[in-house]
């Protein structure tokens, strides 16, 4: 009885240069593709610390804590600064006295894009007038994106976003830290939205299920300074 054995090296040998051009080209022709795909996605910039900081503006804490900085060149409806405490907690006890006052907040900045965050040591009322935010409505959406919190998505941890996330997403959210929706288009020239329930509240609990994960919502959207908002059911968020 004879035997063909086909992985023998005699019968292997006249394939190796087949099989090395196969490999070479699926690497070749694979980073290619990944590199096409790439270059069409818009980059939204990279999470930084940004140093000590000292902000005076207008507190607001719903849907969550942010400070509203007073109108410049730049920020001509004045530029919107999310707040968080240290650890994975916001700052919702020491922001709740003050909402709607003047505050000198201090702390250490963190930046990705357009979106800045300033993790509180020290939050004061400050003298002057409390001029109210400008906020304008938007309309109602359908979007597209992956809930994250605002905190480690803009660089705090790395990575701050996608499934190796998720848990310690759900543990700063459920703390306090804003929940942000990173969209995969642009809207009204963002793709980071903070996020809050169509009342303008912090979301509910069941936010935990769609966090890291891409989900569609709808809902409206309101820009508060610089800063836009999304007012969205989180419970009927569903699979693209």
């Amino acid at each position: 009885m004879t035997f063909f054995v086909g992985w023998s090296a005699p019968s292997a040998r006249p394939l190796a240069a087949f099989l090395a051009a196969v490999v070479l080209a699926l690497l070749l022709g694979m980073g290619g593709l990944a590199l096409a795909l790439g270059s069409t996605v818009n980059d939204p910039g990279s999470g930084d610390f940004t140093g000590d900081r000292m902000l005076t503006g207008v507190l607001v804490t719903d849907p969550y804590p942010v400070i509203v900085l007073d109108p410049d060149p730049m920020h001509p409806a004045g530029h919107t600064v999310l707040l968080s405490g240290g650890g994975k907690r916001g700052v919702q006890p020491e922001a709740g006295p003050l909402a709607g006052q003047r505050v000198k907040a201090v702390g250490y900045g963190v930046k990705r894009g357009t979106l800045d965050m300033l993790l509180v040591d020290t939050i004061q009322a400050e003298p002057g007038d409390a001029a109210i935010p400008s906020t304008e409505s938007l309309g109602r959406w359908r979007l597209t994106g992956e809930i994250c919190d605002g905190k480690c998505m803009l660089g705090v941890m790395r990575p701050g976003t996608g499934l190796a996330h998720k848990a310690c997403a759900n543990v700063c959210v459920m703390g306090g830290v804003p929940p942000v929706l990173v969209t995969t288009e642009p809207v009204a020239g963002s793709r980071f939205l903070l996020m809050g329930d169509p009342a303008g509240h912090a979301l509910p609990d069941g936010f935990r299920d769609h966090t890291a994960i891409p989900q569609r919502m709808d809902g409206a959207v309101r820009r508060l300074g610089d800063l836009l908002v999304f007012r969205t059911d989180v419970n009927a968020a569903v699979d693209p």
